[in-house]
């Protein structure tokens, strides 16, 4: 359900004075960390890793296929399309857009658990597992005996149960992963993955939104979530055969594992910028898909093009983007990619309901596909890079509650937000209610850059450094703009 210094406000004087470090760039220097170093342009290739890893690498790529598919057929189009089939209400759109954030308060749980454990690959297969299994009765509510008004809540509330362990599983799976993927390529082994998975969730996609579209509801769903379920059960098995590198056992007390992260500073500000992108994200995130479906009368088959087109973008934008944060770091790459999804995608879906050209959706798409592209690796890698290694996953559950009580918050405000925007009078023609939060969550996402600015990243391009280098090449493209 996934975050994550002064860079921006240095002046150019201070530039030449400051220590060389990734291939040129100026340290930041928001941290004690001062020391050059080195790291391999983009282009180059990472040394070969122990075979245990390598392994684990490619079965991470497969696992991680399977459940994009199980991801996708339970979440966005299908997950809306059901609940507005089982008679939803607003309130069941935005709860359901936000249960699954509230649900991340099992993460500290799961990393207590792992501490003491220390069993992450079976752990996480267990727990993976019990998750999925939940949408099994999700698929099964049409033909249970309850009262037609009281489905979509049941629905809503697997949701949460399902979510629960969800983020458990992901607290886990990120901290081990972090331990696993060696730290010279994991922008570009992480960048890459999220392009096979966007590739594979393009197909499932398709896929799904032309059934939905040419078979009859709910038997639609109810497939479509079942062949999902399968997938990710499949996921779960492969999870077992990956490396788990051995841990040391801590019975840590669990007001620990909730408070010791809040304890570091550089984290701590690091969870700022977080909460507030979540929250500003959430305040719109519930209601794309109603928009695309209600307001703007897309099919769904339309609505799994839209996301097609974001997937099959993100194959090209995530690798080079995963390549660009091994050599420049994270924090730039994430305050350029938030400032863009912010102006961006909710400008391009208030002029689609303006103008009734849908190619303005289309537009979002390929956006979505190059700002996200940025903004999701970035806060991935950035979580891992501010958590120490010894009690990572602690720190990776703060992270998750905190963020998701944030979205949690942000989805909750989003239903009388829309309520309220769609009671007032617009001079505008043809503006609503969806246009004016979307408005108030895009200035949101374009000013979240500004609290990145106390966060430390060792070794990493200030942001001023990465848009000039993207200025340069810019002019040495011999583009005619």
């Amino acid at each position: 359900m996934p975050l994550r210094g002064d860079s921006v406000g240095i002046d150019d004087t201070s530039l030449d004075a400051r220590p060389a470090t990734h291939s040129g760039a100026v340290a930041d220097q928001t941290g004690d960390d001062s020391t050059s170093a080195t790291v391999a342009p983009p282009w180059s290739e990472p040394a070969p890793a122990p075979p245990e890893v390598e392994r684990t690498l490619r079965l991470s790529l497969i696992e991680g296929g399977l459940v994009q598919v199980f991801i996708n057929w339970t979440t966005g189009g299908v997950l809306i399309g059901y609940l507005l089939q089982l008679g939803a209400t607003p309130f069941h759109i935005a709860m359901v857009g936000s249960v699954g954030f509230l649900a991340q308060m099992a993460s500290p749980v799961g990393a207590w658990i792992a501490e003491a454990v220390g069993r992450r690959r079976v752990l996480n297969a267990a727990l993976a597992t019990a998750g999925r299994l939940c949408w099994l009765l999700a698929a099964q509510l049409p033909q249970l005996p309850v009262p037609d008004a009281a489905r979509p809540t049941i629905l809503v509330g697997l949701v949460f149960v399902a979510g629960t362990f969800n983020a458990a599983t992901s607290t886990i799976w990120t901290a081990w992963m972090g331990d696993v993927v060696p730290a010279d390529r994991r922008g570009r082994y992480f960048g890459k993955r999220s392009g096979i998975m966007g590739l594979i969730g393009m197909v499932a996609n398709l896929a799904a939104g032309a059934f939905l579209d040419r078979v009859g509801a709910p038997l639609s769903f109810q497939l479509v979530i079942l062949v999902g379920v399968v997938c990710s059960l499949v996921g779960a098995v492969l999870i077992l055969f990956h490396h788990d590198p051995p841990t040391e056992k801590r019975r840590v007390p669990f007001g620990t594992v909730l408070l010791a992260p809040l304890k570091n500073d550089n984290f701590r500000r690091f969870l700022r910028f977080a909460v507030f992108w979540q929250f500003v994200v959430m305040l719109s995130g519930p209601f794309t898909t109603a928009y695309f479906l209600e307001s703007l009368g897309m099919s769904f088959t339309q609505v799994a093009v839209y996301t097609s087109i974001t997937a099959a973008a993100a194959v090209f934008t995530t690798s080079r983007w995963g390549r660009i944060s091994d050599w420049v770091g994270n924090k730039s790459m994430l305050a350029v990619g938030t400032f863009l999804h912010g102006a961006l995608l909710p400008t391009n879906w208030i002029l689609a309901g303006l103008t009734g050209n849908l190619t303005f959706v289309w537009i979002a798409a390929l956006c979505d596909a190059v700002a996200f592209g940025a903004v999701g690796l970035a806060l991935f890698n950035l979580a891992i890079v501010t958590a120490p290694k010894v009690g990572r996953v602690s720190f990776i559950a703060a992270y998750s509650v905190i963020t998701g009580l944030a979205g949690f918050a942000g989805g909750s405000l989003s239903g009388p937000l829309l309520t309220a925007f769609q009671g007032l009078d617009y001079s505008v023609a043809g503006w609503n209610g969806f246009h004016t939060l979307f408005a108030v969550s895009g200035i949101g996402r374009m000013a979240a850059w500004v609290l990145l600015r106390g966060v430390h990243e060792p070794n990493a391009w200030r942001t001023r450094d990465l848009l000039r280098r993207a200025r340069t090449v810019w002019k040495g493209s011999s583009l005619p703009w």
